[in-house]
C-alpha cells in the first residue's frame, strides 16, 4: 500500500482536530509499586489503544496532594475523560477539579456527581469468600489482617469477614481485627513486613488465632513468613487466606491461598464505559460489580481449587489441571 511505502504513522493531534475530539484518556492510580495496579493499567491501555487512544498515566504515590496535582495536569491537557482508581480526595476536591469539564470513570470509589460512573470490584464478597473458606475447614479463631481499616477499600473487606463470622454463629472478637502499620505510597516491602511486624505483635500479645484472612497478599506473606519463622505450620495450626492474587503468591513456600480479581478485565470495562459515556449524548450513571474467585492453594488446603462467589453466581469447585 502507498501509506506502507511512505513509511506514514497516524498522528493523534491531527486526528482529534478533525474530529474535535481528544484522543488521550487520564489514568491515575494511588501506588504504581504495588503488584496490582499495573494489570489496572494493562487493561486500560489495551483496550485504548485497540480503538486509536493514547494513556496519559498518572502515578500519586499515595499522596492526596500529588493526585490532586496528576488531575489539574489531566485538566490543562484537556483529555477526553479520567478514569481514577481508589480516589484519595474528597468529592468536593473531585468536583472542582473536574466538575463536568470531562466524563470520569471511578473505580473502587463513590462519587454522587451527574458523571460519576462507579466500577466496584467485589471486595465485601471476596473476603466473605475466603472467611466461609477458613471456617469451613474448621476454623474459629479468624484474624482480620488489615493494611488501612480507615479505607473503604478494607472497610468492605472487614465487612465481609464480620459477615461471615456472623452467618457462621461465631462471636466477633475485636481484638482479632489487626492492622498493619503500612501506608499508601510505601514500597511493596513495606507491606510484607507490615504483616510480619503485625503477627510478630499479635504472638508476643498471646493472642490465640487459627486463621488469618489478610486484605493485600503482601501482608498475608509477611504474616505467614513470621509465623513458620516462630514454628507455626502453615496451614496445619494456622490457615492464612490473602486478597489480590499477586504473582508471587505461587511461588512462595506454602503457595498462598487468595482472594482474585479480574484487574485486566476492569481495567477494560472501566475504558470502555468511559468511551461509552464520551461518544453518548444520553448517559446514566450505572454501578458495575465483578465477582471475586477464591483460589485454594497450600497455605490453607492440600488441595488446590478455584472456588467462585456463590453469592453472585452458581456456587462451583473446580480442581486444577493437576489434580483431575
Amino acid at each position: 500500500m502507498v501509506i506502507d511505502e511512505l513509511g506514514y504513522h497516524p498522528n493523534s493531534l491531527a486526528r482529534s482536530l478533525v474530529t474535535r475530539r481528544n484522543l488521550v484518556i487520564g489514568l491515575t492510580l494511588p501506588n504504581i509499586d504495588q503488584p496490582y495496579f499495573p494489570q489496572i493499567a494493562r487493561g486500560v491501555e489495551d483496550a485504548a489503544a485497540a480503538v486509536g487512544y493514547s494513556v496519559f498515566l498518572c502515578n500519586a504515590s499515595g499522596d492526596p496532594d500529588r493526585e490532586l496535582q496528576s488531575l489539574e495536569r489531566l485538566r490543562g491537557h484537556r483529555v477526553a475523560g479520567i478514569i481514577s482508581f481508589n480516589s484519595r480526595l474528597d468529592d468536593v476536591t473531585i468536583d472542582r477539579v473536574v466538575g463536568g469539564l470531562f466524563p470520569i470513570v471511578m473505580i473502587n470509589r463513590e462519587l454522587p456527581s451527574a458523571d460519576g460512573t462507579i466500577i466496584w470490584m467485589g471486595y465485601e464478597s471476596g473476603a466473605k469468600l475466603a472467611t466461609e473458606h477458613v471456617i469451613g475447614i474448621g476454623r474459629q479463631r479468624i484474624v482480620f489482617l488489615g493494611t488501612d481499616l480507615n479505607s473503604n477499600v478494607d472497610a468492605e473487606k472487614r465487612c465481609g469477614y464480620e459477615r461471615a463470622l456472623e452467618d457462621a454463629g461465631i462471636p466477633l472478637d475485636t481484638e482479632l481485627i489487626l492492622r498493619t502499620a503500612w501506608k499508601l505510597g510505601r514500597d511493596a516491602n513495606a507491606l510484607v513486613e507490615g504483616g510480619q511486624s503485625t503477627i510478630r505483635a499479635a504472638i508476643a500479645a498471646a493472642k490465640s488465632f487459627d486463621a488469618i484472612v489478610a486484605s493485600n497478599d503482601l501482608a498475608a506473606i509477611g504474616a505467614m513468613r513470621e509465623l513458620i519463622g516462630c514454628g507455626v505450620r502453615v496451614p496445619d495450626d494456622v490457615a492464612i487466606v490473602g486478597f489480590g492474587n499477586a504473582s508471587v503468591t505461587s511461588i512462595v513456600t506454602p503457595s498462598l491461598s487468595t482472594v482474585t480479581m479480574p484487574l485486566y478485565e476492569m481495567g477494560i470495562t472501566a475504558l470502555e464505559t468511559l468511551l461509552d459515556r464520551i461518544t453518548t449524548d444520553e448517559w446514566h450513571p450505572r454501578r458495575t460489580e465483578r465477582a471475586p474467585e477464591l483460589i485454594v492453594r497450600g497455605s490453607s488446603s492440600l488441595i488446590d481449587r478455584t472456588v467462585t462467589d456463590p453469592g453472585h453466581y452458581s456456587s462451583t469447585v473446580t480442581l486444577s489441571a493437576d489434580q483431575r
